[in-house]
C-alpha cells in the first residue's frame, strides 16, 4: 500500500495530529506500506514522532517491525536526517537510504 502524502494529508502534514493519522493508517494497513514523500519538505519532528516513532512506544512496534513494514520514498536529505534523529530519540535505528 503506498500512501502519497501531499495526497493524503493536503495542507497538514506537521503536526501532531497529522502524524497521528499517519500512524492510524498505518498501524491498520494489512500490508507493508510506502510513504511517498514526493515534492514535499515536511521538516517537522512533530510529524515523524507521531507517525513514526511512536509506533514503538504507543503501538508495540519494535525496530524490526519498522523497518521491515515501512519504506520511505523521495524523502528529501534534511526530513531523512530529521526523521532518523527522531527516530534515534525513542530507540529506533531507522533503515532509511
Amino acid at each position: 500500500m503506498e500512501i502519497i502524502i501531499k495526497e493524503k494529508f493536503k495542507d497538514d502534514y506537521t503536526t501532531r495530529e497529522a502524524g497521528e493519522n499517519l500512524r492510524k493508517m498505518i498501524t491498520n494497513a494489512d500490508e507493508n506500506i510506502t510513504l511517498n514523500f514526493i515534492d514535499l519538505k515536511v521538516a517537522s519532528a512533530s510529524f515523524f514522532d507521531e507517525g513514526v516513532a511512536k509506533l514503538s512506544e504507543n503501538e508495540g512496534w519494535n525496530e524490526e517491525q519498522i523497518n521491515e513494514k515501512i519504506e520511505f520514498i523521495n524523502l528529501f536529505k534534511r526530513d531523512k536526517d530529521l526523521l532518523k534523529s527522531v527516530c534515534q530519540h525513542r530507540n529506533i535505528n531507522l533503515k532509511v537510504d
